[in-house]
């Protein structure tokens, strides 16, 4: 059994029939079928069979597709790690961010890594904190921008700032301190995202709970695009961070006190996932954009002050 079997294998399953991997395996087809032959012949057992519109895989044939891909993928990955030694950082990179940080962080992220790192294939996926979440554990995604980080299991967290939170609406009277109580923004007609789906509401109905009042939260919304709609059209106000301040130039944006509404962004990776050296430069220069958003004030928080390395006696 070769590499190369291996392969036209999965090319095969994947094309649906000999001639279709035939023409993207740039191969032969009768070649490309005595390398399936020999493949079952040293196995003893069918793996496909050929119909006229195409093939169907065998029970053994689908559970050694399945195993091929697995067996590619880790060497592809091998590959892209030794060439990434060479300073040329290789392969591919899966980033989740906030959808609330999304048209803040997005362009960035892609802009810098296309310049900076040209041979990592980069995804970016921008969901509520709770598919964000998920998606860090299960090791759907490589790392993750999350304000949710306490909540998941077996990840390494690297927190780097604490964001202030904001009650954003249209005024009905006015307010010349640019700060609303928590009680006050609780009992104003809410939109927010699903309990179980949303960090940000459980953290702003936990410390609501604290001091002893309830959000009223009338609408709720899956989508920002949503939630966004019913603020802008003035039928409720909601709670978010400062990038979705930005975005709803048409409201007041009112920092939330008494007290003071906050949460702590980090990136997180699974344990069970460990950073290849190309996820690793990107996380470095996600951490890097991370810092110049709170800085610049594109993003309101307060950086973690990193801890410094002890210096030798």
């Amino acid at each position: 059994m070769t590499l190369k079997q291996l392969r036209y294998l999965i090319a095969i399953t994947e094309a649906g029939s000999f001639s279709a991997a035939a023409r993207r395996a740039y191969i032969a087809q009768p070649a490309l079928s005595r390398q399936i032959g020999l493949l079952e012949d040293e196995l003893e057992v069918q793996l496909l069979e050929r119909q006229r519109d195409g093939i169907n895989l065998t029970d053994a044939g689908r559970r050694l597709y399945e195993i091929a891909r697995s067996v590619i993928q880790t060497v592809d990955s091998v590959k892209d790690e030794l060439e990434s030694t060479k300073g040329n950082p290789k392969g591919h990179v899966a980033i989740a961010i906030p959808v609330t940080a999304s048209a803040l962080l997005l362009p960035l992220i892609i802009t810098r890594a296309s310049k900076k790192f040209p041979s990592i294939e980069l995804t970016v996926r921008d969901g509520l904190s709770q598919e964000g979440g998920e998606a860090i554990e299960l090791g759907k995604v490589d790392f993750g921008v999350v304000p949710n980080a306490e909540e998941l299991e077996h990840v390494h967290a690297d927190p780097v700032f604490i964001e202030e939170l904001y009650w954003l609406g249209q005024l009905t009277e006015p307010n010349d301190r640019n700060t609303i109580t928590l009680a006050k923004a609780a009992a104003s007609t809410l939109v927010m995202a699903p309990r179980s789906a949303s960090h940000l509401r459980r953290r702003a109905e936990q410390a609501a709970m604290q001091t002893g009042v309830e959000l009223n939260v009338v609408y709720e919304q899956q989508t920002a695009q949503g939630l966004s709609s019913l603020v802008r059209c003035g039928l409720a106000a909601t709670i978010c961070n400062w990038p979705a301040v930005e975005e709803g130039t048409q409201q007041s944006a009112l920092r939330i006190v008494e007290p003071s509404l906050q949460r702590t962004i980090a990136i997180a990776h699974s344990t069970h996932k460990p950073l290849s050296f190309a996820a690793s430069c990107m996380r470095d220069l996600v951490r890097s954009i991370l810092v110049e958003t709170v800085q610049s004030g594109r993003w309101k928080g307060e950086l973690i002050e990193q801890p410094r390395p002890q210096e030798d006696a």
